[in-house]
């Protein structure tokens, strides 16, 4: 088989969708110099994310090393990865006033892995400034490769058994795909977000009070809010997502090893309390923790994988993969997701830190990141009428939860461009 981080570009190939930026804001003026400076610094140290990409006689696509210098510029255009304008790289950082960001394509890492990266080059940034920071927690230019974070999983140590229980759907859930269909009719449409900050204190108390997580307590208002702004409808599905590198005996990968848990939530359940919401929520939740389901997902993922290495030339291979994608198909009918990264041991960066916002492709899509202080969560749609977060915040209110929230903002996501 070729580079596990090479086969979501067959998707990409013909349809550019799974590229990301994390938008760090910090509490002082971005100064460029030092930024171009000090981001090749942290950038070397990660040799998995410096390749370019070239193709064989078969039409596979193969990732070569790259010793090109990491691009950081100023962002006032729009950025396309694999290009001349990044140097071949897949990775681009670029700037403006108090913001960074970090561009990259998803087929190399998740927000997990890109996280590594986002750290080493604050790191560096604020100590060339002249910050004496500790380097615990942080992958500087000088920590020496572990090949734990290059690890992948042998398929054939998997376990072959089941899990308990069924992650089947018991009822056709709604899916807002009309909202795709206003939006490409629109010529002025805008793919956009809204920041929203929600102090972590707020939020927790809350969590523990009602036996939840920020996956659940989030994942139970989104329910509640599209039970108001699609009435008449017989359910709907949440996805949820679920890093389960540890699983497969690969916790400290740089790779995305990455499912999602399809939640289920009935109508019916409109009227019920948050916290018992929050209940069914991680109940199912729980169920699907069960090793044996990453165990039968890492098996499709690589059978799939199997299948395009058997076909001839770039084309059939990417129209494979896009008819085929294990990834597209799970969450292809669900009303709405929500990824949270996780908690993120910030060290002495975190008194720099005002936001860390993840933004990615989808709509009715909750990222979620957070601060010392904070969770940082992309409010995502394609929608910029005010329609889901005026409900969405109208729930927080009626919950006591107390929040920041921006404007609706283009994301500006990354474009990337491969080529024969």
């Amino acid at each position: 088989m070729y580079d596990f981080d090479s086969y979501l570009l067959y998707e990409v190939y013909k349809r550019d969708y799974f590229s990301i930026r994390i938008k760090v804001i910090l509490n002082q003026e971005i100064e460029p110099e030092v930024l171009k400076s000090a981001a090749p610094k942290a950038f070397a140290r990660f040799p998995y994310y410096r390749k370019k990409v070239a193709y064989d006689e078969k039409g596979g696509i193969l990732l070569l090393d790259n010793d090109a210098q990491i691009v950081v510029t100023k962002d006032d255009h729009p950025i396309i990865l694999g290009t001349e304008e990044s140097n071949g790289l897949f990775f681009l950082v670029s700037y403006e006033d108090n913001v960074v960001y970090f561009n990259f394509c998803h087929n190399f890492c998740g927000a997990c892995g890109a996280m590594w990266w986002v750290k080493a080059t604050l790191w560096q940034y604020l100590k060339d400034l002249g910050y004496d920071l500790d380097p615990k927690g942080i992958m500087t230019p000088d920590t020496p490769l572990d090949p734990a974070e290059s690890a992948l999983p042998d398929v054939s140590s998997l376990p072959l058994d089941e899990p308990l229980g069924s992650d089947e759907a018991p009822f056709e859930p709604f899916s807002p795909i009309s909202d795709y269909i206003e939006f490409m009719q629109n010529p002025n449409a805008i793919d956009g977000y809204y920041p929203l900050f929600i102090p972590k204190s707020d939020l927790m108390a809350f969590a523990k009070g009602n036996d939840g997580s920020p996956n659940s307590i989030l994942s139970a208002l989104i329910f509640k809010m599209c039970t108001r702004v699609f009435p008449g409808q017989k359910g709907f599905e949440s996805r949820i997502a679920c890093n389960y590198r540890a699983e497969v005996g690969c916790p400290d990968t740089h790779s995305d090893l990455v499912r999602t848990f399809p939640v289920y939530y009935r109508t019916k359940m409109k009227d019920w309390p948050i916290d018992k919401i929050s209940t069914v929520t991680r109940t199912q939740m729980y169920l699907q923790m069960q090793p044996e389901y990453s165990f039968r997902w890492y098996r499709e993922v690589e059978a799939f994988r199997k299948k395009i290495d058997a076909l001839e030339g770039i084309e059939a291979k990417s129209d494979y993969a896009l008819k085929n994608s294990p990834l597209v198909r799970a969450g292809a009918k669900s009303t709405f997701c929500v990824s949270y990264v996780g908690k993120i041991d910030w060290g002495d960066l975190a008194p720099f830190l005002k936001g860390v916002f993840t933004i990615t492709p989808g709509n009715i899509m909750l990222e979620v990141n957070a601060t010392e202080k904070d969770f940082c969560i992309s409010f995502q749609t394609v929608r910029q009428d005010g329609k889901y977060i005026k409900e969405f915040l109208k729930l927080l209110d009626e919950e006591g939860i107390s929040y920041e929230v921006g404007e609706y903002q283009n994301r500006k996501r990354p474009k990337t461009l491969l080529r024969m």
